[in-house]
This record gives structure tokens, C-alpha cells and sequence, in this order.
């Protein structure tokens, strides 16, 4: 087994890591969300364009921030794993 750092530096990176990824990208992505089931609504925007957005840009993007979602899911879990490892042994 190697050496084992931990540093109240790291403990501190992590829990602001947690917050971000908790807190701020979920509201972050959910305003996304709501801006563009917004703009694809014909009764604020149509024509030529306003189509192409809601029938082939909105959908893709939407698809994207639900992958982002699960993606950030999982990274969560990761670092409260990380976290809770550094707070007990000093991430080992």
C-alpha cells in the first residue's frame, strides 16, 4: 500500500466540487430546460427557423441535458465517495 496524503485543501476542493455539482448545475440545467420548452412554444416564435428549433435543435439539446443530468448523477456519487474517503482515512 503506497503513501496516503490528505490535506484540509482537498477536503475543501471536494465539498465545493459536491456543492457545484448538487446545487448549481442542476439549477443551471433545469433554467436551460425551461428557456427552451419556452422558445419552442409556436404561440412566442414561429417561422422557418423557430421549426428547425423546435423540430431538430430543441430536441438534441434536450437529450443532452438529460444525458448531463445522469452524468452528473454518477460524478456525485463519485465525490461524495472521494470526500467521504479523505474525511475517514485521507483517501486511500
Amino acid at each position: 500500500m503506497g503513501t496516503v496524503k490528505k490535506t484540509d485543501f482537498a477536503h475543501d476542493q471536494a465539498t465545493k466540487m459536491l456543492g457545484i455539482i448538487t446545487s448549481e448545475l442542476p439549477a443551471v440545467i433545469g433554467k436551460l430546460n425551461s428557456h427552451g420548452q419556452q422558445l419552442s412554444d409556436p404561440n412566442h416564435w414561429d417561422g422557418p427557423l423557430a421549426r428547425q428549433f423546435r423540430g431538430e435543435v430543441w430536441p438534441q439539446a434536450r437529450q443532452d441535458l438529460d444525458r448531463m443530468r445522469g452524468a452528473l448523477e454518477q460524478l456525485q456519487k463519485q465525490v461524495q465517495t472521494i470526500l467521504t474517503r479523505i474525511s475517514h482515512a485521507g483517501g486511500e
